[in-house]
């Protein structure tokens, strides 16, 4: 798979109910002639300005703690990391147009 055909939706947080949400992302991979692969529910979080943006994969709250549905093992979680945070960056720059799909943060 081609890291460069990833294609991440965001959007952007404006109201959200933790100030250390940032973003949600659903992230599209391509999977060649079997189809597409959409994980849904990616967030950005920020524990404080002083810190760097992360990546939190898809879960889902439990009674005393969340459950991933989403597990990334190997090279393909900094893949998609890398796209999601890309696309945060280039968004941030551009806060004020509203947050069309895209290519490793790069406008398609």
């Amino acid at each position: 798979m081609n890291p460069d055909s990833i294609t991440v939706d965001l959007r952007l947080a404006a109201n959200a109910s933790s100030p250390k949400l940032k973003a949600f992302a659903d992230v599209t991979l391509p999977l060649g002639e079997l189809g597409l692969l959409k994980l849904c529910g990616f967030s950005v979080v920020q524990s404080a300005e002083s810190h760097l943006p992360r990546v939190v994969p898809p879960a889902r709250k439990g009674e005393h703690r969340y459950f991933d549905v989403v597990l990334l093992i190997g090279k393909i979680r900094k893949v998609v990391d890398d796209a999601v945070l890309a696309e945060y960056m280039t968004q941030l720059g551009t806060e004020g147009s509203p947050g069309a799909g895209t290519k490793r943060g790069q406008r398609a």
